[in-house]
């Protein structure tokens, strides 16, 4: 089991959420009751579920070629995974990038 230290939009708090390969973070997220945007219900298409990650980024499952397809359509910084597609595999610390609600991102025409 990883532990994911996580800061929700616009808090200065941080929360410890149990994690595994199994469960993607969203889905950890999620379970443990802590709020992070999804749009799309974490299918990748519109990158609502973006973190940062803090520290721990090799500690989370490879990034795929969807995820990274998304993540460019919305013009991601690079220490930015999208919660739906990432899975802990040790210790990480994050932090959502968008707030609970308001406009989504710009997504340029690519689609999922």
């Amino acid at each position: 089991m990883a532990v994911l230290r996580y800061r929700a939009p616009g808090s200065p708090l941080e929360t410890e959420v149990t994690a595994n390969l199994v469960d993607s973070i969203l889905t950890s997220l999620l379970k443990a009751g802590r709020p992070i945007r999804h749009d799309c219900g974490g299918k990748a298409l519109c990158g609502t579920c973006r973190v940062r990650v803090l520290e721990g980024a090799a500690a989370l499952s490879p990034i795929s070629d969807r995820e990274r397809s998304r993540l460019s359509a919305v013009g991601a910084a690079p220490d930015e995974r999208l919660a739906c597609q990432a899975h802990a595999a040790r210790d990480a610390k994050i932090e959502a990038v968008l707030p609970l609600e308001g406009p989504g991102p710009e997504t340029k025409g690519v689609t999922g």
